[in-house]
């Protein structure tokens, strides 16, 4: 088995915010993570062994940058951890496609303007007749484009103008994709047919063989896993997952289900109102609703520890609502990445 979990650990590299002053750290903090992950798939030779991930990391950081233009926090946070898990594929060397999203609003929200349904129809045919082997860069990016349609159109007001955008920029990525595809079969190009047609060469006497022993390799070193924190925050004295935070741990989960062999530990705190008895259950219960959420998306309970700290480890004044609201989260820590 490959020892590459540790890389994938950095998918779950997500930081919340409590303040719209305090969001574009936050965001940008996560966009910066998503490109250095970018950079080191980059080093790993990512782009070559898999050109269709690396591309798509690229695209789902951009994406990632452009809802946070719109200061659409949660938006941008579900990009990067999606640009870090296809980061960490490419770093694999996948091959494999990502499943597409199918189409799905809202109820009672009025037909929409793009027909989603053709679009995903039009993307399974050129994956079929293989855009993964003939358009990886084109495919990835047109794929990434359409996921921020489906989910810019899935809020209960989306933006006209970033609606346009994204649409504009899946369309040029599938045209160019469909074109690249069509050249391919029409001049039955390798990527195409599969098929390479070697030169035949002149028979020569073929010398004796001698195989030398096989020597033991040393197992491959693994690297130890970089802790990166992950936040949600809660209201005062409450352990209730705010409805603002659920598609970000939605896709937390997601990527937990892509990686079966991440260990975590979730955290939880408090602000310093209250005593330290109170605080310390308090804390142990929003934690606790956090690897409840996590469980009933599927995600074994073995695989989650939880623990709370009340009065203590603050990582902002409590000076202020700001500042008490910041103290009030959890935390996401990746505690195990077992090497075989």
């Amino acid at each position: 088995m490959k020892n590459i979990t540790i890389l994938k650990v950095l998918t779950v590299a997500i930081m919340f915010s409590a303040s719209a002053q305090q969001m574009d750290f936050r965001v940008s903090e996560g966009i910066a993570e998503s490109q250095r992950l970018i950079e080191v798939a980059y080093k790993a030779g990512g782009r070559e062994k898999s050109p269709y991930h690396f591309e798509k990391a690229r695209a789902y950081r951009d994406l990632s940058v452009l809802f946070a233009s719109e200061m659409e926090e949660v938006s941008s946070k579900i990009f990067a951890i999606k640009s870090m898990n296809s980061a960490s594929k490419s770093i694999e060397g996948s091959a494999e496609l990502d499943k597409l999203s199918e189409p799905e609003l809202p109820p009672n929200r009025g037909k929409p303007t793009i027909d989603l349904k053709a679009i995903y129809a039009n993307l399974q045919k050129i994956r079929e007749e293989k855009a993964f082997s003939c358009a990886p860069k084109e495919l990835a990016n047109a794929e990434a484009y359409y996921e921020g349609l489906i989910h810019e159109l899935s809020k209960e007001r989306p933006k006209a103008s970033l609606v346009q955008s994204l649409y504009d920029s899946f369309l040029s990525n599938y045209l160019l994709a469909k074109e690249k595809v069509d050249i391919a079969k029409r001049e039955s190009l390798v990527c195409y047919t599969g098929k390479v047609e070697l030169p035949v060469a002149q028979a020569e006497p073929m010398e004796p063989v001698v195989q030398k022993p096989i020597e033991p390799q040393e197992p491959a070193k693994v690297e130890e896993p970089l802790m990166v924190r992950a936040r949600i925050h809660f209201d005062f004295n409450k352990a209730d997952i705010k409805k603002e935070y659920i598609p970000l741990l939605k896709e937390v989960a997601k990527v937990l289900k892509e990686n079966p062999n991440i260990n975590l530990r979730i955290e939880g705190y408090t602000d310093d109102i209250g005593t330290k008895a109170y605080n310390q259950k308090l804390a142990l219960r929003r934690a606790m609703a956090v690897k409840n959420f996590l469980v009933k998306e599927g995600i074994k309970p073995e695989r989650i520890q939880i623990v709370g700290f009340g009065k203590e480890r603050y990582i902002a004044e409590n000076t202020t609502p700001i500042g008490r609201l910041t103290n009030r989260r959890a935390e996401f820590i990746v505690i195990q990445v077992p090497t075989q």
